[in-house]
């Protein structure tokens, strides 16, 4: 599976980086868990003391960040214990302070049009920039706004803060505070109690979860398919690139197209040039390279958790500084010789996340 050198990667200019020089630091749910045990004293949580006061003093320098994803949140979901939840929200809060990653879909729309730029030979100014760091839930599903105040007539945010008692200051203070309230209550999820009422006005906690368990079971269907057909593992590669195209990706290419008066077959010419097309993609060359690395492992069993994972590693180790995930897809992102051509550091343990910042 590993790869001679890493691809010339087509990164997306209009996915603007953050200008001050801050180190982005991405954890897996475990780790986020790890430090919820450290900081309310957990009788497990000793062995990870250092690296929770490692983080604090990281993230009071001012040179690090800590995004969220929008894997963590429907991951929190998954976690029954509202006050298990609740631990590793405030967690949370204080380390990243609600920063979040923009989401996969978002990520992906960009490299692509920077892919086929690359292409073409022509630039995209057509495509509007948006932020890789941004804040809250919103930003890690791809929206843009925030909390408004509305009447009939549309939104008189503005009216209400020149009117507002205690004037501008205490109207900006009310609104920081409420987004606070609804960023606090999306990450750590309602009490039982909130529940049934919640449940009766539509809500669903197992929606992302059962969307992950369709994928899940693509891919073990997939499998069968490469039991049934064992030549195919020969071009184990070639295969999962062109499912992450048919799977993936097709629908925003064909867009992008259509905004430049192009055809499908103006891309992929042959096959080195669909292989081509998807591993300048950073995000999907990772994807690739952890799927390619699942289904060489015949006896794996595909559950939602592994679509979480490939997701939010799909994003996290092209566009962060340092990646600290499971052992396993540590292992897979290394041997694919991933972390040189993007510049990422990945390691497994929350000690190696330690040495990393003292070594900075």
């Amino acid at each position: 599976m590993a790869r001679r050198q890493a691809p010339a990667y087509a990164w997306p200019d209009h996915l603007v980086r953050p200008q001050t020089g801050q180190r982005l630091v991405y954890l897996d749910l475990n780790h986020w868990i790890s430090l919820a045990k450290a900081a309310t004293g957990h009788p497990t949580g000793a062995q990870y003391a250092p690296a929770l006061a490692a983080v604090r003093g990281a993230v009071a320098s001012g040179g690090y960040v800590f995004p969220l994803s929008l894997t963590h949140y429907m991951e929190m979901v998954g976690i029954q214990d509202p006050r298990q939840r609740g631990d590793i929200a405030d967690v949370m809060e204080e380390v990243s302070g609600f920063s979040t990653l923009l989401s996969r879909t978002a990520i992906m729309r960009l490299e692509i049009e920077a892919a086929l730029d690359r292409v073409f030979a022509t630039t995209s100014p057509h495509v509007a920039d948006v932020n890789l760091l941004g804040h809250g839930i919103g930003h890690a599903m791809g929206q843009r706004g925030g909390l408004y105040i509305r009447s009939e007539s549309g939104d008189v945010t503005q009216e209400a803060r020149a009117k507002w008692p205690g004037g501008p200051a205490a109207f900006d203070a009310f609104l920081a505070s409420a987004r606070r309230q609804l960023e606090r209550g999306v990450l750590r999820g309602p009490t039982d109690a909130e529940v049934p009422d919640l449940q009766a006005r539509g809500w669903d906690p197992t929606a992302a979860r059962a969307i992950a368990e369709q994928r899940a079971e693509s891919e073990r269907q997939q499998a069968k398919r490469l039991d049934q057909n064992p030549e195919w593992r020969n071009r184990l590669r070639d295969i999962v690139q062109a499912r992450y195209l048919t799977l993936e990706v097709i629908n925003f290419l064909n867009q992008a197209l259509i905004g430049r008066a192009r055809d499908i077959n103006d891309v992929f010419t042959d096959k080195e040039s669909g292989r081509a097309f998807t591993e300048c993609m950073p995000s999907a060359d990772v994807h690739v390279a952890l799927v390619e690395a699942a289904h060489r492992n015949r006896d794996k069993s595909w559950e939602p958790n592994d679509i979480f994972d490939v997701d939010a590693l799909s994003i996290a180790v092209p566009y962060c500084d340092l990646v600290v995930t499971e052992r396993h897809a540590c292992h897979v992102i290394r041997t694919a010789r991933l972390p040189q051509g993007m510049q990422t550091e990945v390691v497994p343990r929350l000690s190696d996340l330690t040495e990393w910042l003292d070594r900075q």
